[in-house]
């Protein structure tokens, strides 16, 4: 990160939902150019405009149209040639429909991409990302600028680009959880220092709470710790540091491989969700949770323990209104051993195969960080009307009654931010999280699997055979749901039926060559 990033401004606006939650799939125009016309820039020069469409998880804003429109103009009045028009897609069917729209080779140029839910590497592996690296050099200029070597680096396959990395926040990060402080002391509390302490205080508040809301453990179903961020509890464990990659595979920095769900760690996992699951710290219907639920119980300041980061005062205060901003803390268990980064990156966004103007694509990633008033265009919306600015990197967001007490545009900084242009709310974001996630961690380390690519084309069945197998059998073991020794031996064999040790075998064999080709 830029040394220019300091505590001083390390206080972010509200925490960004990292897969963008939203109820409607309407797809929107919203003032692109969609036929090619001359514009004439500032200097007189002419140019072609070319609309690229971007597909992105969500919901799409109020004034979204409103600030598109804007957002063209500039990209206009800045000679660029190329016009936005975004088509947002609702969070819980996300994958299924960007699938379809990959598979389909349906007509459109950017899209979103979440690396601890599905990274770009499985994108690459069946052969839906175009190769960007012409465009990057010609026209990345800003990008190559604002984004670290080291981070650009792991949207690399084989020496060229397939993404461009959102840098946004700190990787190391991942491992850490928040903890609502003013509960604690309401319910004369210590902070938990491991996980059964963590259940101890978290059944005092259950039983204690007044709200019509149960504190539930807010997450939608899975069986991957890192899409989960139940990796809090890997630091507990005597084999850390360690990661989860691919959400099959288990990589320590020694560089052993191993099946993730026949690991010791992956049953520890599953005892102490079903402690959450039996003592009812979960929602009894968490298997058919949907994203935007838990999103929303986290919005409404209804909770006591949020894996992760997230939240600022804006929503705590809904129904908590003596809140402050140090009421939300962060916590590590055994802060004393390694801070490791799983992933390079986190989110990112690509160009599909089948799309017609990847050079326009990456104008368009790299005109966002041209300069300051770009990224706040397309961020924060119109200033005035949907923030004001605060010193030279703080912002107030202008809540609007009629919109649910929200501004009418926001953009999303966990899918195309950076820390070098963001700016920062300074009355409502909560300092302790801003410092995990905005700065850089002197003492964290890269995973030795963090830039892998696993590439399943020799084991492709079985990897689809796995894949969906593990959200049947594994994911209701894995939350708790089902008691783990009488499930588990079924559902371990269906896994192996399903081609689980070829699998392993292979990610084995290709991560062996990946150490040996980085001298490893």
């Amino acid at each position: 990160m830029k040394k220019g990033l300091t505590l001083a401004l390390a206080v972010m606006l509200a925490a960004v939902s990292l897969a963008g939650c939203g109820n409607s799939g309407n797809t929107s125009n919203g003032g692109g150019n969609n036929s090619a016309a001359p514009v004439q820039t500032a200097d007189g020069k002419k140019t072609e405009t070319v609309t690229i469409k971007y597909v992105v998880p969500g919901t799409e804003p109020r004034d979204y149209k409103e600030v598109i429109q804007l957002i063209n103009e500039k990209l206009a009045a800045d000679g660029v040639g190329v016009a936005l028009e975004k088509v947002y897609i609702p969070s819980d069917a996300w994958d299924q429909k960007l699938n379809l729209m990959l598979s389909t080779g349906e007509n459109f140029d950017l899209f979103h991409i979440m690396q601890d839910r599905t990274p770009f590497s499985s994108y690459y592996n069946r052969g839906a990302l175009a190769d960007i690296s012409e465009s990057i050099e010609k026209y990345g200029q800003n990008l190559k600028k604002y984004i670290p070597d080291d981070i650009f680096d792991g949207a690399k396959i084989d020496g060229n680009y397939y993404a461009v990395p959102s840098y946004w926040v700190e990787m190391s990060s991942e491992g850490e959880f928040n903890i609502r402080r003013d509960i604690l002391r309401q319910n004369n509390l210590q902070e938990p220092t491991n996980p059964d302490e963590l259940i101890s205080a978290w059944e005092t508040v259950m039983k204690n709470w007044k709200g019509s809301n149960k504190p539930y453990y807010a997450v939608k179903a899975d069986f991957d710790p890192v899409s989960l961020h139940t990796t809090i509890l890997h630091r507990t464990y005597d084999t850390f540091p360690f990661t989860v990659k691919d959400k099959f595979f288990y990589v320590n920095q020694n560089g052993d491989v191993k099946s993730w769900i026949e690991t010791e760690e992956f049953k520890k996992d599953a005892e102490f969700m079903r402690k959450l699951y039996t003592k009812g710290l979960t929602n009894p219907d968490i298997l058919v949770i949907k994203q935007e639920q838990a999103k929303a119980q986290l919005d409404s300041g209804d909770w006591f323990v949020n894996f992760g980061t997230g939240g600022n005062l804006g929503a705590l205060k809904k129904n908590n209104p003596e809140a402050t901003v140090d009421d939300i803390g962060v916590v590590w268990f055994n802060p004393e051993k390694v801070y490791l980064r799983p992933l390079t990156f986190k989110n990112g966004n690509a160009v599909p195969v089948n799309s017609k103007h990847p050079d326009e694509a990456v104008k368009f990633m790299d005109w966002m960080l041209a300069s300051q008033d770009n990224y706040d265009l397309v961020q924060y919306g119109i200033e005035g009307k949907h923030y004001t600015k605060d010193g030279d990197k703080g912002m107030k967001a202008i809540n609007d009654p009629d919109n649910n007490n929200k501004p009418g545009y926001k953009g999303s900084e966990s899918q195309n931010g950076n820390v070098n242009f963001m700016r920062f709310d300074l009355e409502n974001s909560i300092p302790e999280n801003n410092k995990v996630l905005y700065e850089p961690n002197p003492d964290a380390v890269n995973s030795i699997a963090a830039n892998f690519v696993f590439d399943p084309t020799n084991v492709r069945t079985e990897y689809t055979n796995i894949v969906s197998e593990a959200s049947a059998s594994i994911t209701p073991i894995y939350m708790g749901v089902q008691e783990f020794d009488k499930t588990y031996p079924a559902a371990l064999d269906k896994m192996k039926k399903a081609g689980l040790d070829k699998v392993v075998e292979e990610y084995q064999r290709q991560f062996k060559e990946y150490q040996a080709a980085q001298g490893k």
